[in-house]
């Protein structure tokens, strides 16, 4: 017979609370840091403000080391709070063929306002990732990294930031990784009801890969792109031209996110994501432009698959999938 005691109503609603809190801190910290960069550059020359200023650069240029324990505390509690909330559900049509000891390059799509299933479910600690893929890192937009309130934990989940260096070394050290192969371009094009995935120019992931050894494994994350509502500026008011301006110079498309009352609490909607077959690729070092777009196409009809197959199952048989 179990000693534990159930808790208290008062200590379920502390412990959702907290859960609903650590979930929401990975987009209010870039949100809040923004926020405070600007008010500082805004305040200058105020002391606050110059004090502000260096403590973010010191943060930036700080190495990052060996994760505390309490820290690991935290994003694990993050991450399976993550998993609770969206009411993750995982999908492998082929478990057995994902195995310990082959490298993958995991293409996730779509990229949505915001991949939230990159930090939720690709790591150490998320329970139903398959366990070939338990220390797989993820490939980010390097801009995170220049923020001090997400660097360190960002690093501590195994977030890398997307270069071609990083990519390369991973690779050539035997680790995984996963990634959004249409990128933030995919937010230039993103429309209510419909999932567009800007692939069909995305040799780069494809290219490394091979030259590695790595398989490719397609994934889909299903209901990703409801977890935040999301404003994009745009014509009449803003040109395309700008806006995509903006996005290279940056390093982000200048959107406006939200979600549950208007916060950075993310709309509790169910999560669905469906790995496909690992598609087989040899070891070239270097590989030509059309063994590039062979298996660049394999990796695209493997997503329409996807989303043709599960879409109902996901609850979204209205939604237009294409790829561009």
């Amino acid at each position: 017979m179990s000693d534990t005691k159930p808790r208290s109503a008062f200590m379920n609603w502390l412990y959702e609370l907290l859960a609903v809190l650590a979930i929401s801190y990975w987009v209010g910290s870039l949100f809040i840091q923004t926020i405070g960069t600007v008010i500082a550059l805004c305040c200058l020359p105020s002391k606050l403000a110059v004090l502000y200023l260096a403590w973010q650069v010191l943060e930036v240029v700080r190495p990052v080391g060996p994760t505390p324990k309490l820290v690991e505390r935290f994003l694990k509690f993050s991450v399976q709070s993550a998993t609770r909330y969206f009411s993750l559900k995982v999908i492998c049509e082929d478990q057995d063929a994902i195995q310990h000891g082959q490298t993958y390059v995991v293409g996730l799509e779509p990229h949505s306002a915001l991949p939230t299933a990159l930090p939720m479910m690709f790591n150490r600690f998320c329970e139903v990732l398959p366990s070939p893929l338990r220390d797989i890192k993820i490939l980010a937009t390097s801009v995170a990294f220049y923020m001090p309130a997400t660097k360190h934990l960002w690093w501590g989940l195994g977030i890398r930031p997307i270069d071609k260096r990083s990519f390369g070394d991973l690779l050539k050290a035997k680790n995984s990784v996963v990634l959004v192969p249409g990128g933030l371009s995919e937010c230039m094009i993103m429309k209510k009801g419909q999932e567009a995935m800007y692939l069909r120019k995305r040799l780069g992931f494809v290219k490394l890969a091979l030259q590695h050894g790595a398989h490719l494994l397609p994934a889909f994350a299903f209901g990703q792109s409801d977890t935040y509502s999301w404003y994009r500026p745009g014509p009449p008011l803003v040109p395309v031209r700008v806006v995509d301006a903006v996005r290279k110079v940056l390093g982000f498309v200048p959107l406006t996110m939200w979600g549950r009352f208007g916060t950075p609490v993310p709309h509790k909607v169910p999560m669905m994501v469906v790995f496909g077959k690992p598609i087989v690729l040899p070891k070239l070092d270097d590989p030509s432009q059309d063994e590039i777009k062979k298996y660049l196409n394999l990796y695209i009809t493997a997503i329409e698959g996807l989303c043709e197959r599960y879409k109902h199952q996901a609850g979204y048989g209205d939604t237009i999938f294409k790829v561009l």
